[in-house]
């Protein structure tokens, strides 16, 4: 474990220090108004207030383009989709830091746990940007760092579960987003509020072409920062629904179709499309790629590298109207509290089970069969074997009194 976290560190600091060296600000501020004019000329401009509750956490989710809303696997749920921290493998630990352009950087700090169906997540990201302000004569009239700061609050849980069905997942966060504009900046600007996102997300197979317990297709639905106005503008509350294919182990495939709530207008400019595409074409590492289709479209790219222990994202957004991105992240794997290796002793108990019956020894079978259901009710592959070693043994018992009334 020790040497793992060493490999973490020597992964991230170089690229952490790349993304600190501002290699895109020259550039940027060149084609700084000709971006402004383009987002004011496709009406995404002004509709909204703190846009920044759009974000996502990073990771996979931002080198999928957003496109996470049913796959939901990994920590970057919390945000995509409430309702996946319910159906998570692991306890993680998770950290994003995302460059922008000039001095301006975006944060995340994230942790999940789940206890059986029942999931929870706390996530605190923050964008921050050092800010001169100028009177109208030119002379610094004080300075400081405006900050844009959410904090969010996690609960789902997993409706229906089965060995065969995934169930229903139905999850909720509640989110207190923070605007802080220093007093010498401008007196009276800071803003507090809340707003809430609620999830749904099912699993089951389809078209499926490897053998593996897994669920391959996945449906999600998402509102997304539902709450009151600030100063009279509204939150930029997001309605989302997505699917997701995994057609062969190695390749994920997924669309996410969303829609901005104006509330002062209702209009098609408001849709947007996030697709995203995932080939893992090693044990431990996959290429991620994605796109949004809307008024001012936007790429990704990046790679992903999961390890048993520790996972590190690097992801390129070249976005053509919209500010270019450049994020790394990492998440540690705090283990997933006895539930894998929980899952393999039932499973040699039911291959035992099964041994057993086909010996034809069916009460001791019988038992380990109501103890596997003991440990676990959701097993239905023992629950079958258990009613066909009942069937049997009535079946001896009635043999065995013919036999006795015979003789």
């Amino acid at each position: 474990m020790k040497k793992r976290f060493l490999i973490l560190i020597y992964v991230i600091l170089p690229l952490y220090l790349f993304c600190q060296v501002d290699y895109e600000n020259n550039f940027l501020q060149g084609y700084m108004d000709f971006e402004m004019f383009f987002q004011r000329l496709s009406g995404d401009y002004g509709t909204t207030f703190f846009p920044f509750l759009t974000l996502g956490y990073g990771g996979r989710e931002r080198g999928l383009s957003g496109a996470f809303t049913a796959i939901a696997d990994d920590i970057g749920t919390l945000e995509s989709n409430p309702a996946g921290t319910a159906s998570l493998s692991q306890t993680e630990l998770f950290f994003s830091h995302t460059k922008l352009m000039g001095d301006v950087n975006y944060n995340t700090l994230a942790y999940t746990m789940r206890f059986n169906d029942l999931g929870f997540g706390f996530g605190a990201r923050v964008l921050y940007m050092p800010f001169t302000h100028f009177d109208k004569w030119g002379e610094n009239a004080g300075s400081g760092i405006i900050t844009y700061s959410v904090i969010t609050f996690n609960a789902a849980y997993n409706f229906l579960r089965s060995y065969e069905f995934f169930g229903l997942s139905v999850g909720t966060n509640i989110k207190l987003y923070i605007y802080a504009v220093p007093e010498e900046i401008a007196a009276s600007q800071t803003k507090v509020n809340v707003v809430f996102d609620f999830g749904l997300l099912t699993k089951f197979n389809f078209l499926k072409t490897y053998k593996k317990l897994e669920k391959n297709f996945s449906v999600g639905l998402t509102v997304k920062n539902l709450g009151p106005f600030t100063d009279g503008e509204p939150p930029p509350t997001i309605i989302s629904t997505g699917i997701s294919y995994k057609p062969i182990e190695q390749l994920i495939i997924s669309i996410d179709f969303n829609y901005l709530i104006n509330y002062s207008e209702l209009t098609y400019k408001n849709w947007s499309i996030n697709t995203g595409l995932e080939w893992k074409f090693t044990k431990y590492s996959s290429l991620l790629c994605g796109a949004t289709i809307k008024s001012n479209p936007s790429f990704s790219l990046g790679i992903n590298l999961d390890f048993q222990d520790f996972t590190v994202t690097a992801v390129y957004n070249p976005d053509f109207i919209d500010v270019s991105k450049f994020s790394i992240s990492a998440s540690l794997k705090l283990g997933d509290l006895g539930r894998g290796k929980k899952q393999d002793r039932l499973k040699t108990m039911y291959s035992n089970a099964l041994r057993l019956m086909n010996e034809g020894s069916y009460i001791p079978a019988k038992k380990l069969l109501e103890l596997i259901l003991k440990n676990d009710y959701t097993y239905s592959p023992a629950k079958k074997s258990l009613k066909s070693c009942k069937k049997q043994i009535e079946i001896e018992k009635e043999l065995n009194l013919i036999k006795n009334e015979r003789f």
